[in-house]
């Protein structure tokens, strides 16, 4: 988890010394550097929303995220070190958001994606993180369920 914060907050910093707000320049291939906030959450989803919603949203949904994130480590068991691992990745890119919102209200998002209009949303280690753990637990749930009912 404090590897992901590190270098979450790390690749912020330096796109903050390096790039002006609202900037971009090409990494490689597809990838983009960029300098771009947001108020939005989760890939800028709720962007759309009052800023009193958005603010609740801000507060209710990592507070809950994280009291489900404690209640499944307490009930793992010593061999699902997969799912673990994949709880401390949302855990630390919640955190690495959260750090953000705390210094200065909005997200800063450091990478984009161009693949001609397929996926041009910015986003962060945080956001990454976010989204590999929640694909990797979705996915060894199915996994265990389906081993589960083939024993």
């Amino acid at each position: 988890m404090g590897l992901i914060i590190c270098i979450d907050q790390v690749t912020k910093l330096w796109v903050q010394a390096n790039l002006v707000v609202g900037t971009q320049k090409h990494f490689f291939g597809w990838f983009w550097l960029t300098n771009h906030r947001h108020q939005g959450f989760a890939l800028n989803l709720i962007q759309g929303l009052p800023p009193a919603l958005q603010n609740l949203f801000f507060i209710i949904v990592p507070v809950f995220a994280l009291f489900l994130i404690v209640l499944i480590f307490i009930k793992l068991q010593d061999n699902q070190m997969l799912t673990s691992l994949a709880l401390t990745g949302i855990l630390g890119g919640a955190i690495g958001n959260m750090i953000d919102r705390f210094e200065s209200g909005p997200v800063l998002d450091v990478l984009e994606i161009r693949t001609n209009g397929f996926f041009n949303t910015p986003f962060n280690v945080a956001d990454m993180a976010i989204i590999v753990g929640v694909c990797i637990v979705f996915i060894n749930t199915l996994v265990q369920q389906r081993a589960e009912r083939q024993s």
